[in-house]
Protein backbone atom coordinates (compact mmCIF):
# COMPACT_ATOMS: atom_id res chain seq x y z
CA UNK A 1 0.00 0.00 0.00
CA UNK A 2 1.16 3.53 -0.66
CA UNK A 3 2.80 4.77 2.61
CA UNK A 4 1.09 8.19 2.77
CA UNK A 5 -2.31 6.59 2.21
CA UNK A 6 -1.63 3.95 4.89
CA UNK A 7 -0.55 6.65 7.33
CA UNK A 8 -3.72 8.63 6.67
CA UNK A 9 -5.89 5.56 7.27
CA UNK A 10 -4.05 4.76 10.50
CA UNK A 11 -4.55 8.29 11.80
CA UNK A 12 -8.24 8.15 10.92
CA UNK A 13 -8.60 4.85 12.76
CA UNK A 14 -6.94 6.38 15.82
CA UNK A 15 -9.48 9.16 15.86
CA UNK A 16 -6.86 11.78 15.00
CA UNK A 17 -5.32 11.48 18.47
CA UNK A 18 -1.81 11.94 17.07
CA UNK A 19 -2.37 15.30 15.47
CA UNK A 20 -5.12 17.95 15.63
CA UNK A 21 -7.57 18.01 12.75
CA UNK A 22 -7.56 21.21 10.69
CA UNK A 23 -11.20 22.17 10.17
CA UNK A 24 -12.43 23.06 6.71
CA UNK A 25 -14.06 26.38 6.10
CA UNK A 26 -17.85 26.09 6.14
CA UNK A 27 -20.65 28.52 5.56
CA UNK A 28 -21.61 30.34 8.75
CA UNK A 29 -24.64 29.03 10.61
CA UNK A 30 -27.44 31.60 10.74
CA UNK A 31 -27.79 33.12 14.20
CA UNK A 32 -31.25 33.72 15.61
CA UNK A 33 -32.17 37.13 16.93
CA UNK A 34 -31.01 37.39 20.54
CA UNK A 35 -33.58 37.19 23.26
CA UNK A 36 -34.15 40.65 24.72
CA UNK A 37 -32.58 41.25 28.13
CA UNK A 38 -35.00 41.16 31.04
CA UNK A 39 -35.78 44.35 32.88
CA UNK A 40 -32.60 45.41 34.73
CA UNK A 41 -32.58 44.63 38.44
CA UNK A 42 -32.10 47.89 40.36
CA UNK A 43 -30.51 46.01 43.26
CA UNK A 44 -26.67 46.42 43.08
CA UNK A 45 -24.47 43.37 42.78
CA UNK A 46 -23.49 42.47 46.34
CA UNK A 47 -20.14 41.06 45.25
CA UNK A 48 -18.60 43.33 42.56
CA UNK A 49 -15.00 42.59 43.51
CA UNK A 50 -12.94 39.80 41.96
CA UNK A 51 -12.54 38.25 45.39
CA UNK A 52 -16.23 38.40 46.18
CA UNK A 53 -15.80 41.21 48.73
CA UNK A 54 -17.82 44.40 48.08
CA UNK A 55 -15.49 47.40 47.58
CA UNK A 56 -17.11 49.51 50.24
CA UNK A 57 -17.70 46.60 52.59
CA UNK A 58 -13.92 46.09 52.71
CA UNK A 59 -13.57 49.35 54.60
CA UNK A 60 -10.80 50.67 52.32
CA UNK A 61 -10.61 54.18 50.90
CA UNK A 62 -9.66 53.30 47.32
CA UNK A 63 -9.06 56.95 46.41
CA UNK A 64 -5.91 57.00 48.55
CA UNK A 65 -2.65 55.06 48.08
CA UNK A 66 -1.93 52.45 50.74
CA UNK A 67 0.34 53.54 53.59
CA UNK A 68 4.01 52.65 53.43
CA UNK A 69 5.03 49.50 55.23
CA UNK A 70 7.26 49.82 58.30
CA UNK A 71 10.95 50.13 57.53
CA UNK A 72 12.28 46.56 57.84
CA UNK A 73 15.73 47.83 58.73
CA UNK A 74 19.01 46.53 57.36
CA UNK A 75 22.03 45.15 59.15
CA UNK A 76 25.04 44.68 56.88
CA UNK A 77 27.38 41.76 57.57
CA UNK A 78 30.69 42.37 59.30
CA UNK A 79 33.64 40.61 57.64
CA UNK A 80 35.88 38.20 59.49
CA UNK A 81 39.44 39.53 59.32
CA UNK A 82 42.83 37.84 59.51
CA UNK A 83 46.37 38.56 58.33
CA UNK A 84 48.48 36.00 56.52
CA UNK A 85 52.05 35.30 57.57
CA UNK A 86 53.44 37.30 54.64
CA UNK A 87 51.37 40.37 55.52
CA UNK A 88 48.31 40.06 53.26
CA UNK A 89 45.20 41.44 54.94
CA UNK A 90 42.12 39.25 54.33
CA UNK A 91 38.41 39.98 54.85
CA UNK A 92 35.83 37.19 54.48
CA UNK A 93 32.03 37.35 54.37
CA UNK A 94 30.18 34.03 54.32
CA UNK A 95 27.08 34.23 52.11
CA UNK A 96 25.52 30.83 51.39
CA UNK A 97 22.53 31.93 49.32
CA UNK A 98 24.12 30.88 46.01
CA UNK A 99 27.07 28.60 45.14
CA UNK A 100 29.12 31.56 43.93
CA UNK A 101 32.20 33.41 45.19
CA UNK A 102 33.57 36.89 44.50
CA UNK A 103 37.20 37.72 45.24
CA UNK A 104 38.70 41.21 45.15
CA UNK A 105 42.39 41.96 45.57
CA UNK A 106 43.72 45.50 45.91
CA UNK A 107 47.38 46.47 45.63
CA UNK A 108 47.84 49.81 47.35
CA UNK A 109 49.83 52.44 45.44
CA UNK A 110 50.03 50.26 42.33
CA UNK A 111 47.82 52.87 40.69
CA UNK A 112 49.55 56.04 41.86
CA UNK A 113 52.50 57.86 40.38
CA UNK A 114 53.87 59.30 43.62
CA UNK A 115 57.17 57.55 42.94
CA UNK A 116 57.66 59.55 39.75
CA UNK A 117 56.53 56.77 37.42
CA UNK A 118 55.32 57.93 34.05
CA UNK A 119 51.63 58.63 33.63
CA UNK A 120 49.94 55.58 32.18
CA UNK A 121 52.51 53.05 33.43
CA UNK A 122 50.34 51.77 36.29
CA UNK A 123 47.36 51.23 33.98
CA UNK A 124 49.47 49.56 31.31
CA UNK A 125 51.08 47.25 33.88
CA UNK A 126 47.68 46.21 35.24
CA UNK A 127 46.47 45.51 31.71
CA UNK A 128 49.40 43.19 31.10
CA UNK A 129 49.09 41.02 34.21
CA UNK A 130 46.39 38.77 32.79
CA UNK A 131 48.02 38.58 29.34
CA UNK A 132 49.68 35.33 30.33
CA UNK A 133 50.89 34.20 33.76
CA UNK A 134 52.54 31.11 35.21
CA UNK A 135 51.94 28.16 32.86
CA UNK A 136 49.26 30.02 30.86
CA UNK A 137 49.86 32.16 27.78
CA UNK A 138 47.73 35.09 26.66
CA UNK A 139 45.70 32.56 24.64
CA UNK A 140 45.38 29.72 27.16
CA UNK A 141 44.69 31.85 30.27
CA UNK A 142 41.22 33.00 29.15
CA UNK A 143 40.52 29.47 27.94
CA UNK A 144 41.31 28.12 31.41
CA UNK A 145 39.04 30.68 33.05
CA UNK A 146 36.23 29.79 30.67
CA UNK A 147 36.70 26.10 31.45
CA UNK A 148 36.36 26.89 35.15
CA UNK A 149 33.32 29.12 34.68
CA UNK A 150 35.23 32.08 36.13
CA UNK A 151 35.94 35.66 35.09
CA UNK A 152 39.02 37.72 35.95
CA UNK A 153 40.05 41.32 35.27
CA UNK A 154 42.82 43.66 36.44
CA UNK A 155 42.71 47.46 36.33
CA UNK A 156 44.49 50.38 37.99
CA UNK A 157 42.97 53.51 39.50
CA UNK A 158 44.52 56.55 41.14
CA UNK A 159 45.46 54.87 44.41
CA UNK A 160 45.50 51.13 43.83
CA UNK A 161 45.27 48.34 41.31
CA UNK A 162 42.43 45.84 41.62
CA UNK A 163 42.03 42.24 40.55
CA UNK A 164 38.45 40.95 40.37
CA UNK A 165 37.68 37.23 40.30
CA UNK A 166 34.19 35.74 40.19
CA UNK A 167 33.82 31.97 40.19
CA UNK A 168 31.66 29.02 41.09
CA UNK A 169 32.15 27.78 44.63
CA UNK A 170 33.15 24.34 43.33
CA UNK A 171 35.92 25.79 41.11
CA UNK A 172 37.21 28.39 43.56
CA UNK A 173 40.49 26.55 44.24
CA UNK A 174 41.66 26.28 40.61
CA UNK A 175 40.34 29.77 39.89
CA UNK A 176 42.43 31.15 42.75
CA UNK A 177 45.43 29.36 41.29
CA UNK A 178 45.01 31.38 38.09
CA UNK A 179 44.52 34.62 40.02
CA UNK A 180 47.62 33.96 42.12
CA UNK A 181 49.69 33.40 38.99
CA UNK A 182 48.42 36.68 37.55
CA UNK A 183 49.41 38.56 40.71
CA UNK A 184 52.77 36.92 41.32
CA UNK A 185 54.04 35.43 38.05
CA UNK A 186 52.87 37.50 35.07
CA UNK A 187 54.81 36.68 31.90
CA UNK A 188 55.11 40.27 30.62
CA UNK A 189 56.51 39.11 27.28
CA UNK A 190 57.84 41.60 24.75
CA UNK A 191 55.12 40.68 22.26
CA UNK A 192 52.34 41.19 24.81
CA UNK A 193 53.83 44.51 25.94
CA UNK A 194 54.02 45.76 22.35
CA UNK A 195 50.46 44.68 21.60
CA UNK A 196 48.91 46.18 24.74
CA UNK A 197 50.89 49.40 24.26
CA UNK A 198 49.58 49.68 20.69
CA UNK A 199 46.02 49.13 21.92
CA UNK A 200 46.38 51.84 24.58
CA UNK A 201 47.85 54.31 22.10
CA UNK A 202 44.97 53.63 19.73
CA UNK A 203 42.50 54.37 22.52
CA UNK A 204 44.34 57.55 23.52
CA UNK A 205 44.39 58.73 19.91
CA UNK A 206 40.58 58.89 20.10
CA UNK A 207 40.57 61.28 23.08
CA UNK A 208 40.47 64.47 20.94
CA UNK A 209 37.10 63.23 19.64
CA UNK A 210 35.69 62.59 23.13
CA UNK A 211 34.52 65.86 24.72
CA UNK A 212 33.80 64.28 28.11
CA UNK A 213 37.30 62.79 28.32
CA UNK A 214 38.80 66.14 27.31
CA UNK A 215 36.80 67.99 29.97
CA UNK A 216 37.75 65.49 32.69
CA UNK A 217 41.47 65.66 31.86
CA UNK A 218 41.43 69.45 31.68
CA UNK A 219 39.58 69.74 35.00
CA UNK A 220 42.18 67.51 36.68
CA UNK A 221 45.02 69.68 35.45
CA UNK A 222 43.34 72.92 36.54
CA UNK A 223 42.51 71.64 40.02
CA UNK A 224 45.57 69.53 40.89
CA UNK A 225 48.33 71.47 39.15
CA UNK A 226 51.58 69.51 39.50
CA UNK A 227 50.17 66.86 41.84
CA UNK A 228 50.25 63.26 40.50
CA UNK A 229 46.44 63.24 40.43
CA UNK A 230 46.50 65.95 37.73
CA UNK A 231 47.08 63.42 34.96
CA UNK A 232 44.61 60.64 34.07
CA UNK A 233 45.79 57.17 35.08
CA UNK A 234 45.66 56.21 31.40
CA UNK A 235 48.36 58.77 30.64
CA UNK A 236 48.49 60.41 27.24
CA UNK A 237 50.05 59.66 23.87
CA UNK A 238 53.31 61.41 24.79
CA UNK A 239 53.88 59.46 28.02
CA UNK A 240 52.65 56.04 26.88
CA UNK A 241 54.73 56.22 23.68
CA UNK A 242 57.88 56.13 25.82
CA UNK A 243 56.93 53.06 27.87
CA UNK A 244 58.55 49.68 27.28
CA UNK A 245 58.96 46.21 28.72
CA UNK A 246 61.66 47.28 31.19
CA UNK A 247 59.44 50.03 32.60
CA UNK A 248 56.58 47.59 33.18
CA UNK A 249 58.83 45.01 34.86
CA UNK A 250 60.39 47.65 37.09
CA UNK A 251 57.02 49.06 38.16
CA UNK A 252 55.64 45.58 38.84
CA UNK A 253 58.58 44.65 41.09
CA UNK A 254 58.35 47.94 42.98
CA UNK A 255 54.62 47.93 43.69
CA UNK A 256 53.14 44.41 43.64
CA UNK A 257 53.80 42.52 46.86
CA UNK A 258 52.00 40.98 49.85
CA UNK A 259 52.61 43.94 52.16
CA UNK A 260 50.56 46.14 49.81
CA UNK A 261 47.78 43.58 49.23
CA UNK A 262 44.27 43.30 50.66
CA UNK A 263 42.02 40.36 49.73
CA UNK A 264 38.23 40.31 50.16
CA UNK A 265 36.36 37.01 49.68
CA UNK A 266 32.54 36.87 49.69
CA UNK A 267 30.24 33.96 48.95
CA UNK A 268 29.63 30.29 49.58
CA UNK A 269 32.79 29.74 51.63
CA UNK A 270 34.03 29.04 55.14
CA UNK A 271 36.66 31.25 56.72
CA UNK A 272 38.94 28.33 57.57
CA UNK A 273 38.77 27.01 54.01
CA UNK A 274 39.56 30.46 52.60
CA UNK A 275 42.60 30.72 54.85
CA UNK A 276 43.90 27.35 53.63
CA UNK A 277 43.37 28.24 49.97
CA UNK A 278 45.06 31.62 50.26
CA UNK A 279 48.02 30.17 52.15
CA UNK A 280 48.33 27.53 49.44
CA UNK A 281 48.25 29.95 46.51
CA UNK A 282 49.58 33.25 47.93
CA UNK A 283 51.44 32.20 51.06
CA UNK A 284 54.74 31.98 49.17
CA UNK A 285 54.48 35.50 47.72
CA UNK A 286 57.41 37.42 49.18
CA UNK A 287 58.22 40.35 46.88
CA UNK A 288 59.25 43.43 48.86
CA UNK A 289 57.55 46.60 47.66
CA UNK A 290 58.99 50.08 47.70
CA UNK A 291 57.78 52.56 50.31
CA UNK A 292 55.68 55.27 48.67
CA UNK A 293 56.13 58.76 50.07
CA UNK A 294 53.03 60.96 49.93
CA UNK A 295 53.40 63.84 47.49
CA UNK A 296 53.01 67.43 48.58
CA UNK A 297 49.37 68.32 49.09
CA UNK A 298 47.79 70.09 46.12
CA UNK A 299 47.13 73.78 46.59
CA UNK A 300 43.81 75.19 45.48
CA UNK A 301 44.37 77.74 42.75
CA UNK A 302 42.38 80.82 41.83
CA UNK A 303 39.04 80.29 40.08
CA UNK A 304 39.73 79.77 36.40
CA UNK A 305 37.64 79.24 33.28
CA UNK A 306 39.35 76.73 30.99
CA UNK A 307 38.17 76.62 27.38
CA UNK A 308 38.70 73.85 24.84
CA UNK A 309 37.37 75.07 21.51
CA UNK A 310 35.29 72.68 19.38
CA UNK A 311 33.93 74.68 16.46
CA UNK A 312 30.41 73.72 15.47
CA UNK A 313 29.73 71.66 18.60
CA UNK A 314 25.94 71.40 19.17
CA UNK A 315 26.44 71.26 22.93
CA UNK A 316 29.03 72.23 25.52
CA UNK A 317 30.49 69.76 27.98
CA UNK A 318 30.83 71.56 31.30
CA UNK A 319 32.73 70.45 34.41
CA UNK A 320 33.16 72.73 37.39
CA UNK A 321 34.33 72.18 40.93
CA UNK A 322 37.31 72.37 43.23
CA UNK A 323 39.57 70.40 45.52
CA UNK A 324 37.53 68.28 47.89
CA UNK A 325 38.07 66.10 50.94
CA UNK A 326 40.26 63.02 50.91
CA UNK A 327 39.07 59.58 51.98
CA UNK A 328 39.76 60.58 55.60
CA UNK A 329 37.00 63.23 55.47
CA UNK A 330 35.35 63.39 58.93
CA UNK A 331 32.40 65.35 57.51
CA UNK A 332 31.50 62.75 54.89
CA UNK A 333 27.87 62.25 56.06
CA UNK A 334 27.06 65.97 55.89
CA UNK A 335 28.86 66.36 52.58
CA UNK A 336 26.99 63.42 51.07
CA UNK A 337 23.59 64.73 52.15
CA UNK A 338 24.04 68.24 50.82
CA UNK A 339 25.44 66.80 47.59
CA UNK A 340 22.37 64.56 47.19
CA UNK A 341 20.10 67.57 47.54
CA UNK A 342 22.08 69.82 45.19
CA UNK A 343 23.07 67.45 42.38
CA UNK A 344 23.46 63.88 43.57
CA UNK A 345 20.00 62.60 42.66
CA UNK A 346 17.53 62.91 39.79
CA UNK A 347 15.24 65.14 41.88
CA UNK A 348 18.13 67.42 42.93
CA UNK A 349 18.01 71.20 42.64
CA UNK A 350 20.38 71.27 39.67
CA UNK A 351 18.55 68.64 37.64
CA UNK A 352 15.12 70.03 38.48
CA UNK A 353 16.09 73.52 37.33
CA UNK A 354 18.27 72.86 34.29
CA UNK A 355 16.58 69.74 32.90
CA UNK A 356 12.99 69.70 34.10
CA UNK A 357 12.22 73.41 34.21
CA UNK A 358 14.41 74.95 31.48
CA UNK A 359 15.37 72.08 29.21
CA UNK A 360 19.02 73.13 28.94
CA UNK A 361 20.33 69.58 29.31
CA UNK A 362 19.32 65.93 29.40
CA UNK A 363 20.84 65.68 32.87
CA UNK A 364 23.26 67.27 35.31
CA UNK A 365 24.82 65.79 38.44
CA UNK A 366 27.37 66.47 41.15
CA UNK A 367 29.62 64.07 43.03
CA UNK A 368 32.61 63.67 45.29
CA UNK A 369 35.65 61.84 43.94
CA UNK A 370 37.73 60.81 46.93
CA UNK A 371 41.30 59.58 46.83
CA UNK A 372 43.99 58.87 49.40
CA UNK A 373 45.81 62.19 49.27
CA UNK A 374 43.16 64.56 47.96
CA UNK A 375 39.78 64.56 46.30
CA UNK A 376 37.49 66.73 44.23
CA UNK A 377 33.90 67.83 44.26
CA UNK A 378 32.53 68.45 40.80
CA UNK A 379 29.43 69.18 38.74
CA UNK A 380 29.16 67.85 35.20
CA UNK A 381 26.74 68.13 32.30
CA UNK A 382 26.36 68.44 28.53
CA UNK A 383 24.41 71.63 27.79
CA UNK A 384 22.85 73.08 24.64
CA UNK A 385 25.34 75.44 23.02
CA UNK A 386 22.94 78.39 23.04
CA UNK A 387 22.18 77.82 26.74
CA UNK A 388 25.78 77.43 27.98
CA UNK A 389 26.08 80.89 29.55
CA UNK A 390 22.63 80.99 31.18
CA UNK A 391 23.09 77.42 32.48
CA UNK A 392 26.41 78.28 34.12
CA UNK A 393 24.82 81.27 35.84
CA UNK A 394 22.00 79.08 37.12
CA UNK A 395 24.48 76.48 38.38
CA UNK A 396 26.51 79.07 40.29
CA UNK A 397 23.33 80.55 41.80
CA UNK A 398 22.13 77.13 42.97
CA UNK A 399 25.54 76.35 44.50
CA UNK A 400 25.50 79.65 46.37
CA UNK A 401 22.13 78.63 47.80
CA UNK A 402 23.62 75.40 49.16
CA UNK A 403 25.25 77.41 51.93
CA UNK A 404 21.82 78.26 53.32
CA UNK A 405 20.35 75.61 55.66
CA UNK A 406 18.11 73.17 53.78
CA UNK A 407 14.37 73.06 54.47
CA UNK A 408 13.49 70.24 56.86
CA UNK A 409 11.56 68.31 54.20
CA UNK A 410 14.45 68.42 51.73
CA UNK A 411 16.94 67.28 54.36
CA UNK A 412 14.63 64.45 55.44
CA UNK A 413 14.28 63.34 51.82
CA UNK A 414 18.06 63.33 51.35
CA UNK A 415 18.52 61.29 54.52
CA UNK A 416 15.90 58.75 53.46
CA UNK A 417 17.51 58.38 50.04
CA UNK A 418 21.01 57.96 51.47
CA UNK A 419 20.01 55.49 54.17
CA UNK A 420 17.54 53.40 52.18
CA UNK A 421 19.88 53.04 49.21
CA UNK A 422 22.61 51.41 51.32
CA UNK A 423 21.19 47.85 51.08
CA UNK A 424 21.60 47.82 47.30
CA UNK A 425 25.38 47.68 47.80
CA UNK A 426 24.86 44.30 49.50
CA UNK A 427 22.55 42.59 47.01
CA UNK A 428 25.30 40.47 45.42
CA UNK A 429 28.61 38.92 46.38
CA UNK A 430 30.33 41.35 44.02
CA UNK A 431 28.60 44.30 45.67
CA UNK A 432 29.58 43.21 49.17
CA UNK A 433 33.17 42.54 48.11
CA UNK A 434 33.44 45.93 46.42
CA UNK A 435 31.96 47.71 49.42
CA UNK A 436 34.42 46.23 51.90
CA UNK A 437 37.38 46.62 49.56
CA UNK A 438 36.61 50.34 49.50
CA UNK A 439 36.34 50.35 53.29
CA UNK A 440 39.76 48.71 53.53
CA UNK A 441 41.40 51.03 51.00
CA UNK A 442 39.97 54.08 52.73
CA UNK A 443 41.21 52.76 56.09
CA UNK A 444 37.74 52.86 57.62
CA UNK A 445 36.53 50.55 60.43
CA UNK A 446 34.76 47.35 59.41
CA UNK A 447 31.66 48.65 61.19
CA UNK A 448 31.51 51.57 58.75
CA UNK A 449 28.30 50.51 57.01
CA UNK A 450 26.56 49.70 60.31
CA UNK A 451 27.52 53.08 61.72
CA UNK A 452 26.74 55.16 58.63
CA UNK A 453 22.91 55.28 58.91
CA UNK A 454 23.14 56.75 62.40
CA UNK A 455 25.73 59.29 61.28
CA UNK A 456 23.56 60.36 58.36
CA UNK A 457 20.48 60.64 60.56
CA UNK A 458 22.37 62.92 62.97
CA UNK A 459 23.25 65.56 60.35
CA UNK A 460 21.49 68.89 60.91
CA UNK A 461 20.51 71.49 58.33
CA UNK A 462 23.16 73.79 59.79
CA UNK A 463 25.78 71.05 59.52
CA UNK A 464 24.92 70.44 55.88
CA UNK A 465 25.13 74.16 55.11
CA UNK A 466 28.51 74.37 56.84
CA UNK A 467 29.78 71.48 54.72
CA UNK A 468 28.84 73.44 51.58
CA UNK A 469 30.83 76.48 52.71
CA UNK A 470 33.86 75.12 50.87
CA UNK A 471 31.98 75.14 47.56
CA UNK A 472 33.48 78.47 46.57
CA UNK A 473 36.14 79.63 44.15
CA UNK A 474 35.31 77.00 41.56
CA UNK A 475 37.35 76.17 38.48
CA UNK A 476 35.30 75.66 35.32
CA UNK A 477 36.08 73.75 32.13
CA UNK A 478 33.95 74.18 29.03
CA UNK A 479 34.49 72.11 25.89
CA UNK A 480 32.41 73.78 23.19
CA UNK A 481 32.12 76.22 20.30
CA UNK A 482 33.96 79.34 21.44
CA UNK A 483 32.59 81.45 18.61
CA UNK A 484 29.05 80.76 19.81
CA UNK A 485 29.57 80.87 23.58
CA UNK A 486 32.65 83.04 24.12
CA UNK A 487 30.98 86.41 24.59
CA UNK A 488 28.55 85.00 27.14
CA UNK A 489 31.32 83.22 29.07
CA UNK A 490 33.52 86.32 29.17
CA UNK A 491 30.71 88.08 31.04
CA UNK A 492 31.24 85.70 33.99
CA UNK A 493 34.32 87.73 34.88
CA UNK A 494 36.67 84.77 35.43
CA UNK A 495 40.22 84.62 34.07
CA UNK A 496 40.11 82.54 30.88
CA UNK A 497 42.73 79.97 29.85
CA UNK A 498 42.63 78.37 26.39
CA UNK A 499 43.45 74.65 26.62
CA UNK A 500 44.39 71.94 24.12
CA UNK A 501 42.69 68.54 23.83
CA UNK A 502 44.95 67.10 26.57
CA UNK A 503 44.00 69.87 28.99
CA UNK A 504 47.30 71.73 28.77
CA UNK A 505 47.37 75.53 28.27
CA UNK A 506 47.88 76.44 24.63
CA UNK A 507 51.19 78.07 23.88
Amino acid sequence: MNRPVALALALAAAGGACCPTIPRETAPTPVADPTPDPTPDPTPDPTPGDDGVPWQAAGIDWSQPPPALPDPGFTPPIPTEFTMANGIRVLVVENRRLPLVSVRVAIRHAGSRADGAAAGLAAMTADLLDEGAGPWTSETLPEELERLGASLTVAAGQDYAQLTLDSLAETLAPSLAVAAAVLTKPRLTADDVARVKAERLADLALRPDQPRAIASAAFGRLVFGRHPYATPTTGDVATVSKLGKADVERFFRATYGPAAATVVVVGDVEVAAVRRLLEQHLGGWSNKVAVVKPPAAPVAGKPTLGIVDRPGAPQSVVVLGRLGPSVADPNQPANELVNLAIGGSFASRLNSELREKKGYTYGISSSFVRAEWAGTWRVGSSIRTDATGPALRDILTILDGARTPMPAAELAKAKALAIRSLPQDFETNAGIAGAYLTVAMERRPLTYYRDLPGQLAAVTAEGAAAAAESWRDLSIVVVGDWAAIGKDLESLGLPIVRLDADGWPRK
